[in-house]
């Protein structure tokens, strides 16, 4: 799985620079036009549905655009995507979770004889939590067929 460690480094370096690239331009662009940007991020939430939720701030969140912690988030998570990959229909990254209670295992573990498992991967985003009841439902109404796992990943946009 993933590419092959010769050109792994020169792909995580285009990915670097993409990345600082986009961060700078996004940052000079939030200083001089707040406004537009401001308008083009809330479009691009009314398109997710994050708006709709009712407890979505947007002055929460917004700030955190192109900070240092999204710099380092959006990052890792475009390098990780580089060495993780699947073919359809074929088996998931066994990729190393953490339990809430502290212990650590992987994603293979939770699968369970010919039950489907599935994976719902999110944080305590505006939109992941105004579809989380839909996710409870269908567990409701498919849990004598499958498993399901959600896995919390880091926050793009945490302070700190």
């Amino acid at each position: 799985m993933g590419l092959p460690q010769s050109g792994l480094w020169v792909k995580k370096l285009w990915v670097l620079l993409e990345v600082a690239v986009h961060v700078v331009v996004g940052k000079v662009l939030l200083i001089l036009f707040p406004d537009r940007v401001k308008r083009n991020i809330l479009a691009m939430g009314e398109k997710t549905g994050m708006t709709r939720n009712p407890h979505f701030s947007h002055d929460n969140w917004i700030p955190t655009f192109f900070s240092t912690q999204y710099f380092w988030f959006v990052l890792k998570v475009r390098w990780q995507r580089l060495e993780d990959t699947t073919e359809l229909g074929g088996l998931a990254p066994n990729c190393p979770v953490v339990r809430l209670s502290g212990q650590r295992c992987n994603i293979w573990d939770f699968m369970q004889a010919n039950r489907p498992l599935v994976l719902n991967f999110g944080s305590c985003t505006p939109s992941f939590m105004f579809k989380f009841d839909q996710f409870k439902r269908l567990i409701e109404d498919f849990s004598s067929i499958a498993d399901f796992l959600i896995i919390y990943i880091e926050e793009a946009h945490a302070s700190g």
